[in-house]
C-alpha cells in the first residue's frame, strides 16, 4: 500500500476546508440527494461526498457505507485530490498503490473507485464526490464527464454557505464603516479613497462622493503634504507604516489633526487605515505646555526675586545675632534667632523648588566622576555636627567598605546625604543616635541612614517620595520641612545611576538606603614586547 502524499498547497487547502465549517456537522438533504442519485445513476452500491481532513477522510453524505470516517493514509480520496481531473481505479487488486489496502482486503472490499475533486472558490481541492463498487469495472469518458458535472453540483452546495457568509461579512463591514467613530478607509497608496467610513464626512464636512473624488493629499495641510506623501510612498514600497500625524482641511476651512494607524498590501497597492481626529487633544496639549512654560517662568522669576533679598536678610540677621552691633537684650536675641531660622527655611524652600524645576526640565548640571565615598560621608557628618547638637542626637559613622568608589557628583551626593541626615536628626528622640553606614551588597555600594525614631506611618508609605509630601500636613506639625527633599533626593540618586528606598517599623525607626554601582578602574593593558 502507498499512502497518498500531501499536496503542495496543504496548509492553504486545510484552511479553505475549515472555512467551510462543514466537518462533523449533521447530515443534510441537499448533499444526501446527490449521493442517492449518483448511486442509482452509475449503478454502484456506495457513493460518498468526502472531505479530506488533516489525518482522516470524513463523509458529509454517504450511501451504502456505515462508517462516517476512515484514515487518510488508507484513503483513495487522498490520491484523488492530487489531480484536477477524475481519478479512476478500475481494479484495486491490480494497482500496487491499493492491493494490500485494508479497505480493499477488508470491509468495504473496494475493487473499483472513481472520484472527482471538489473545489472551494480559491481553487483548493478539499474532497471528492466518489463512487465505489465491490467488483472491477471500466469507466467511460461519458461517465467521467457526468461525474464531473455532479461534482460541480456538490461544489455549488459546498460554497453556498461561503457565499452567504461573504454577503453577511460585507454587510457587517459596511455597517461598521457607517457606525465607527474612527475614520476608517480603504485607499490606494496614491491616496485615492476606495471606501470610507461615515466619520470622514462628519469630521471634515464633505460628502462621501466629494471625498471619493478627492485625493487624501489634496485634503492635507500644505505644510504637512510632503511628509504625508513620503509616508504613503513608504507603504507603496512595502515597508511597515509607523503611526503618523498630519493636519487636514475641513470643508469650512477648519484645521483637523488626524492620527493614523495603517497597513498596506503592497501587491494590491491598497492601504487599510484608521484615522482619528485628535484636534482637541492637540489643543489641550498646547495649553498644558503653555501653562508649564508660564509656571516655570513664574517659579524661576519669583524664586530669583525672593532669594536675593532673603540672602541679604539672612546675612544681616546673622551679624546681629553674632553681636556685630553689640550684645542684644535676651528677648531681642530670641526674636533675631527666630527671624534668621525662618529666613533660612524660606531659602531652603526656594532652593528646593528651583532644583525640582531644573530636574523636571532636565537642566540640572551633573559632574560625574569616580570618588571615594568614605570621605564624603565624613564631610556630611561634620557639616551636620551643629544640627545634631541642636537636637541632642549623636551621629555615628560605620564604614565597612573603605576606599570604595562610585561614579557620583560630589555636591549632589552630599545634598542627598544632607536631606537624609537632617530628617533622621529631626525625628530622633534626644539622647539617641543616627547611624550612617557604608557597605557592599553584592556588586553595589549601599549608603544607609538609620534613625531610632517613631517610624513612618504605613498609610504614608506610597506617598513618601512624592512632591510636597508630609506625614503630618497640618500647619501645627512639630517638624519643619518643605516636603520636597525626599523627592529631590531620589531624583538625584537615580541621575547618578542608583536607587533610594527605605525600611521602617513603628516605634523602631527608619532606615533610608541609597545604592550605587561600585566603580572599579579598568587596568591598563600590559605593553607587548616587541620582537627585535
Amino acid at each position: 500500500m502507498i499512502p497518498p502524499p500531501l499536496p503542495a498547497d496543504e496548509p492553504r487547502r486545510l484552511h479553505a476546508l475549515h472555512r467551510l465549517s462543514l466537518l462533523d456537522t449533521p447530515p443534510e438533504e441537499r448533499f444526501d440527494r446527490i449521493v442517492r442519485m449518483a448511486s442509482r445513476m452509475f449503478g454502484v452500491p456506495i457513493a460518498l461526498v468526502t472531505l479530506v481532513d488533516r489525518s482522516r477522510q470524513w463523509f458529509k453524505a454517504r450511501v451504502g457505507l456505515a462508517a462516517s470516517a476512515t484514515s487518510r493514509d488508507d484513503s483513495f480520496c487522498g490520491h484523488a485530490i492530487l489531480t484536477p481531473d477524475t481519478f479512476v481505479v478500475p481494479d484495486a487488486l491490480e494497482d500496487p498503490r491499493f492491493t494490500d489496502n485494508p479497505l480493499v482486503t477488508g470491509d468495504p472490499l473496494i475493487r473499483f473507485y472513481a472520484g472527482h475533486p471538489l473545489h472551494t472558490p480559491d481553487g483548493s481541492r478539499v474532497g471528492t464526490l466518489c463512487l465505489i463498487d465491490r467488483k472491477s469495472r471500466d469507466f467511460t469518458e461519458e461517465e467521467r464527464e457526468l461525474l464531473a458535472d455532479m461534482a460541480h453540483w456538490v461544489e455549488l452546495e459546498l460554497n453556498a454557505l461561503t457565499v452567504q457568509e461573504a454577503r453577511t461579512a460585507l454587510a457587517q463591514q459596511e455597517r461598521f464603516f457607517e457606525l465607527s467613530v474612527d475614520m476608517l478607509c480603504i485607499a490606494g497608496v496614491d491616496g485615492t479613497f476606495r471606501q470610507l467610513g461615515r466619520a470622514w464626512c462628519r469630521t471634515l464636512g464633505y460628502s462621501e462622493a466629494a471625498l471619493r473624488a478627492t485625493s487624501l493629499l489634496e485634503l492635507v495641510h500644505a505644510e504637512d503634504r510632503a511628509a504625508t506623501r513620503a509616508w504613503l510612498e513608504r507603504g507603496a514600497r512595502g515597508e511597515p507604516l509607523p503611526p503618523f500625524e498630519h493636519r487636514c482641511q475641513g470643508r469650512d476651512g477648519s484645521c483637523h489633526w488626524l492620527q493614523w494607524n495603517a497597513a498596506v498590501n503592497p501587491e494590491e497597492g491598497i492601504l487599510y487605515g484608521v484615522a482619528r481626529d485628535i484636534t482637541e487633544q492637540k489643543r489641550l496639549e498646547d495649553e498644558r505646555r503653555e501653562v508649564e512654560r508660564m509656571k516655570s517662568e513664574f517659579v524661576s522669576t519669583v524664586s530669583h526675586e525672593l532669594r536675593t533679598p532673603l540672602t541679604s536678610i539672612r546675612g544681616s540677621l546673622g551679624l546681629l545675632e553674632g553681636g556685630v552691633l553689640g550684645e542684644l537684650p535676651a528677648q531681642a536675641q530670641d526674636m533675631v534667632r527666630i527671624a534668621r531660622t525662618n529666613t533660612e527655611r524660606l531659602i531652603r524652600l526656594i532652593n528646593d523648588i528651583l532644583d525640582l524645576e531644573k530636574m523636571e526640565a532636565g537642566q540640572l548640571d551633573f559632574q560625574l566622576e569616580p570618588m571615594e565615598l568614605g570621605p564624603l560621608l565624613a564631610a556630611a557628618v561634620e557639616a551636620h555636627h551643629g544640627y545634631a547638637q541642636q537636637y541632642g542626637v549623636a551621629v555615628e559613622t560605620v564604614v565597612e567598605a573603605p576606599e570604595a568608589r562610585a561614579l557620583v557628583d560630589g555636591d549632589r551626593f552630599l545634598q542627598v546625604l544632607a536631606n537624609l541626615l537632617s530628617n533622621a536628626l529631626k525625628f530622633s528622640p534626644p539622647g539617641e543616635r543616627v547611624t550612617l553606614r557604608l557597605e557592599r551588597v553584592d556588586t553595589r555600594l549601599r549608603v544607609s541612614v538609620q534613625d531610632r525614631g517613631p517610624g513612618i506611618p504605613e498609610a504614608f508609605h506610597p506617598r513618601l517620595f512624592q512632591k510636597f509630601a508630609q506625614a503630618d500636613g497640618s500647619d501645627s506639625r512639630r517638624k519643619g520641612g518643605t516636603g520636597l527633599g525626599l523627592s529631590i533626593a531620589r531624583g538625584l540618586v537615580e541621575r547618578m545611576g542608583g536607587s533610594l528606598d527605605f525600611v521602617t517599623a513603628e516605634n523602631a525607626g527608619t532606615t533610608f538606603r541609597m545604592e550605587l554601582p561600585e566603580w572599579r578602574s579598568v587596568p591598563s593593558p600590559r605593553p607587548t614586547k616587541e620582537t627585535p
